[in-house]
């Protein structure tokens, strides 16, 4: 179960009702993790957390590494199983302000010829081909107990384990700066209707379109003096590009026929 913790939240009104669809933690977690292909695995090592840069693969949402016997963190896991693998967006703009995931769980060897995990990483690491048969090569995986999900200030929350194995990645993630880049260049127009008619900034200004997934997207809102988020839902949940262009030409024709 997602138990969020958020910041002092703020007395003013919110632009849109708190409660409007959008992906739970556990897959807004499931969708990070699944949009890179390195992380931070911390291991203990005497007792004390060793932190070092690993590539991953996903099989089913686990996180399973291809890493020599030689290195440090091997040694650590064959003394204690426990670790925590970190993923966090890439930005040159404050990382602090932008998402990043904390699986926690153990790490075991996979024994045997595990044919699964093998396809999953060398599709996402084909690099790894030259020294995936070493014999001092072996495949970890790591069982996630609970996640730690941080989405930028004032977003976070500790999310099960199994509820984050059972979200599925957001099908919008690798289409979205696409889609975002288009509505914001050629559709800025569309995005103040939106902000004007389904929010309560009756007096935008100015509308960009920050996010977008499934159940919908996030607008950052000019008013008077101030810019305050929003979100907007789709009628139905979306999987495509071509499905997003379709819900937003609806929204925008009611929020014109709401707007007169």
């Amino acid at each position: 179960m997602t138990r969020p913790r958020q910041h002092e939240p703020s007395r003013e009104t919110p632009l849109t009702d708190p409660d409007v669809k959008q992906p739970s933690h556990a897959e807004r977690a499931r969708t990070l993790v699944a949009a890179y292909p390195t992380g931070t695995l911390a291991t203990l090592r005497d007792g004390h957390p060793y932190p070092s840069l690993v590539a991953f693969a996903l099989t089913g949402g686990a996180p399973v590494l291809l890493i020599s016997e030689m290195a440090a963190h091997t040694q650590n896991l064959r003394k204690d199983r426990r670790a925590s693998l970190l993923v966090a967006e890439r930005t040159v703009t404050d990382p602090l302000a932008h998402g990043r995931v904390t699986l926690v769980g153990e790490v075991a060897l996979l024994e045997g010829d595990d044919a699964h995990a093998r396809t999953a990483f060398l599709a996402r690491h084909p690099g790894a081909e030259v020294y995936v048969d070493f014999r001092d090569f072996h495949f970890w995986r790591l069982a996630v107990r609970e996640v730690r999900y941080i989405g930028g200030f004032g977003r976070m929350s500790w999310v099960d384990g199994a509820e984050y194995l059972a979200a599925e990645p957001d099908p919008l993630a690798e289409a979205a700066e696409g889609i975002l880049a288009h509505m914001n260049e050629d559709h800025a127009d569309a995005n103040l209707a939106y902000a004007r008619a389904f929010t309560r900034a009756e007096d935008a200004t100015a509308a960009r379109m920050t996010a977008v997934d499934r159940y919908g997207f996030d607008l950052m809102v000019d008013t008077p003096g101030r810019s305050r988020p929003a979100r907007i839902a789709f009628d139905e949940p979306v999987t495509t590009p071509d499905e997003v262009r379709r819900a937003v030409v609806a929204l925008v024709k009611r929020a014109r026929t709401q707007l007169g």
